[in-house]
């Protein structure tokens, strides 16, 4: 049983573990297979698990940067990043999107239910 603890032990961040799941669960031939990888492609799944993994690339460069600076204001400030990045970067894993599609991202916000420990 999956929650808000045990989904810290799942592999992510590979759309192709998407696609293996679904396989299993929906029993998919190869070609509905493809197809779902032609819809994680074209709404954008695969653009934003590699943007996670660039993410925390710069995360860890903004960190080295932090430890090497020894002007007070630009530290201060990238003290700052790092921070705001460390906290996005520990988000939850479980996150709910409601089922309805809204036109702006400011109205998906209250719809979007975050477990877990917060940052």
């Amino acid at each position: 049983m999956i929650n808000e603890t045990t989904i810290w032990n799942s592999k992510q961040n590979i759309p192709e573990l998407v696609v293996q799941d679904c396989r299993i669960e929906f029993d998919l031939t190869e070609k509905e297979c493809d197809k779902l990888r032609f819809i994680l492609l074209n709404r954008g799944v695969n653009k934003w698990l590699y943007a996670r993994r660039l993410f925390i690339k710069l995360k860890h460069e903004v960190k080295e940067l932090f430890k090497k600076e020894e002007d007070k204001y630009t530290k201060i400030k990238l003290g700052r990043i790092n921070e705001k990045m460390q906290n996005i970067a520990k988000l939850p894993r479980w996150i709910e999107w409601s089922a309805k599609i809204h036109k702006s991202m400011k109205n998906n916000e209250k719809d979007i239910i975050i477990k877990g420990k917060h940052c």
